[in-house]
């Protein structure tokens, strides 16, 4: 029978500290700026405990994928060396109230202040770049029996209030269609994490609110508090799905601050549904929506021109045999150019989109970049919150942002720039450099 005997001799401790695990860990931690952060609150009675160890502890357990404050208690007291890198006096972690309260009395403007001096010190190592913005949200479930499915009759009354979760709001979380072409919606109580990422997939500014505030609006508090933290430069760009398709926001990203906006359009919204085609054209006589063909500005007048689509695009040309349905006088006579339409743009930068360009086509094609991060960020079990109040919950997502930044720091000042999105990558990234370090020696 096998009897492990272990050597005496080997420090173990320093055999731990020099995995790729704890390196990583010491990466992250030594990117993390909290001087803006105070360590102890100077409330009277007993000493408190490190704030600065506790947020720590909470971003391994936002990296870890851990779902609860007892299973991180749990965690950290099966990882002592990692335990000590969180740096709890005397090695000694807090009862789980300590984590609650925590979240719950933290101000999310600290927070989001070191997740600002983290991308600032990317900024400043060139590794992410402040010209193109990229918009979205994420649903974050509540703590709720509404949610649980096998909830035989939950609510769905949104003028309603859920019990414990007050601040929850009711929404709808995704549509399937099913084989009988019917559709299938499927909804949730809880909250929503809006957030706008740069094209490398970094984290800028987020906030987290109940589900009934729209994306628009909030795109609008996020833009302002983007352009107070980073001051980014006019002719910079904003992309978004077909959610943020509002004249105000348009207004503002074009007039204000003098950007391209680059957002779907949501037919829903426009008001010329017999004259204007699915994607906000105009119909030519043979009832097909038109090329867009540049934008004339004449004085102070802006307008933009359309052109025949099957004089202008290939697959239309072959549809219809290079030959007008109605036979039009421009298309078959004179210089066979086609017949033209202008819309008065002046003072609408939402019709000022050319949403049907080779531009728009590759530069909306980015927005797949915000998709990938949620991708990420749902993979840390921030999806469905075990929080109640909504300042925990917003902390708690904050911090999950948080650690985004902090993995693409880490990778960063080690020089593995190309593993700034992902933390898996990151940890590979290490293991490969220690193995050519060994190799080497």
């Amino acid at each position: 029978m096998y009897t492990f005997q272990p050597d005496f001799f080997i420090d173990y401790d320093a055999v731990i500290k020099a995995t790729p695990f704890y390196q990583k860990y010491e990466a992250i931690f030594r990117g993390l700026d909290l001087s803006c952060f105070d360590d102890r609150r100077n409330d009277k009675g007993r000493k408190s405990y490190s704030r600065h160890a506790i947020l720590r502890a909470l971003i391994v357990k936002t990296l870890e994928k851990l779902e609860t404050i007892p299973d991180l208690i749990y965690y950290l007291k099966s990882n002592p060396v990692l335990l000590a890198m969180c740096a709890f006096e005397n090695n000694k972690l807090p009862h789980k109230s300590q984590f609650y309260r925590f979240l719950k009395h933290t101000k999310n403007s600290e927070i989001q202040k070191i997740r600002i001096l983290a991308n600032q010190k990317l900024i400043d190592a060139d590794a992410i770049t402040i010209n193109t913005f990229i918009m979205d949200s994420k649903p974050i479930l509540a703590n709720t029996r509404e949610n649980n499915p096998k909830n035989p009759a939950p609510k769905r009354n949104k003028n309603t209030k859920i019990k414990r979760n007050p601040q929850a709001s009711f929404g709808y979380y995704s549509t399937e269609t099913k084989s009988d072409h019917k559709k299938l919606v499927k909804c949730f109580w809880g909250y929503r994490t809006h957030v706008v990422v740069s094209k490398e997939g970094i984290p800028l500014i987020e906030c987290t609110l109940p589900n009934n505030f729209t994306d628009d609006k909030v795109a609008v508090r996020l833009i302002h508090a983007l352009k107070k933290n980073y001051k980014f430069k006019s002719d910079s760009v904003f992309i978004a799905d077909a959610r943020y398709d509002v004249k105000e926001l348009y207004n503002i990203i074009v007039k204000k601050y003098k950007s391209k906006p680059y957002i779907a359009l949501n037919p829903r919204n426009h008001g010329e549904p017999k004259t204007l085609g699915p994607n906000g054209r105009p119909l030519c006589d043979a009832n097909i929506e038109m090329k867009s063909w540049g934008i004339w500005v004449e004085d102070n007048r802006k307008r933009a021109k359309f052109r025949c689509p099957i004089k202008t695009r290939k697959k239309f040309r072959k549809l219809y045999g290079n030959r007008c349905p109605v036979n039009h006088d421009l298309f078959c006579k004179g210089k066979k150019y086609g017949c033209t339409k202008y819309l008065d743009i002046t003072n609408d930068p939402r019709s000022q989109v050319q949403r049907d360009t080779e531009d728009f086509q590759r530069t909306y094609a980015l927005r797949m970049t915000v998709e990938q991060y949620f991708a990420r960020f749902g993979n840390r079990t921030v999806e469905h919150t075990k929080h109640y109040s909504l300042k925990s919950v917003k902390n708690q997502i904050s911090i999950a942002h948080l650690a985004m930044s902090l993995v693409a720091l880490a990778a960063v000042n080690i020089h593995r720039n190309e593993s700034i999105r992902c933390y898996k990558t990151f940890f590979e990234s290490l293991n490969n450099r220690n193995n050519l370090l060994l190799t080497a020696s």
